[in-house]
């Protein structure tokens, strides 16, 4: 099993948070936000995107240099 860090982002529709793994950075099980988040760990944000509400369905994914959450 590997290690990585979380993003946690919320849905731009309903505001659910979603966690985005990286695996860039130290990848010691951290949790981030988009503001606190490294920029090394977010080069690596998107790895599994784009990701799901899974409250509304909502399919979004991370632009990296803005730090904006864009839907699909």
């Amino acid at each position: 099993m590997g290690v990585y860090d979380t993003v946690w982002v919320k849905c731009p529709k309903c505001g659910e948070e979603s966690g985005f793994q990286s695996k860039s950075g130290e990848c010691i099980l951290r949790d981030y936000t988009l503001k606190n988040c490294p920029n090394d760990v977010m080069m690596d944000i998107n790895r599994h995107s784009p990701n799901t509400c899974r409250d509304c369905g909502t399919i979004f994914e991370v632009n990296v240099l803005t730090r904006e959450v864009v839907i699909k």
